[in-house]
């Protein structure tokens, strides 16, 4: 509940209070009159010029701008295709991508490991992909083969459909 100072006012202080806001919008209106209808009080009338950019302003911005533009298309020019793709070939050169499938190389890994099965963060680091790449493609793509089993916690084994069933 909120505090109102009028309502523990007597009738006699609230008619006295109405008639100095009476004599206060008078002496305003008077005062409108005298300076050619400007308000001299804390309000002000919003004007129409709130958040525009002067012409100078503008400017400036607009330089700036060009500015930036002109240096992106000078360091763009710096790397021409012929230099890009050299540097792309030396990279290559350094690091062969693999030829298999990961599907096919996890696969493969399992079955080199045997029973006791790979860690994935191992077989990550002998594939030479991330662990989030292998950890995902164990959530996703092994579900669906049958013959992948999880033997302990970040572990997977290849199982033999043979032993799978006696």
């Amino acid at each position: 509940m909120q505090y109102n100072p009028l309502a523990i006012l007597s009738v006699q202080q609230l008619k006295q209070a109405l008639s100095i806001r009476e004599q206060i919008s008078r002496l305003e209106g008077q005062l409108d009159r005298i300076t050619g209808g400007r308000r001299t009080t804390g309000k002000r009338p919003a004007s129409g010029r709130k958040g525009k950019r002067s012409a100078a302003a503008k400017a400036r911005i607009s330089a700036a701008m060009k500015a930036r533009s002109a240096k992106k298309k000078r360091l763009a020019s710096r790397f021409q295709p012929a230099t890009m793709t050299s540097r792309l070939v030396g990279l290559r050169a350094k690091k062969p991508t693999p030829k298999a499938p990961l599907k096919e190389r996890v696969i493969r890994s399992l079955k080199a490991a045997g029973a006791s099965g790979v860690a994935v963060k191992d077989l990550a680091a002998k594939l030479g992909t991330s662990y989030g790449n292998i950890s995902v493609w164990f959530h996703t793509t092994a579900k669906r083969v049958k013959e992948i089993k999880k033997v302990a916690p970040g572990r997977f084994a290849w199982v033999s459909s043979a032993r799978g069933h006696p």
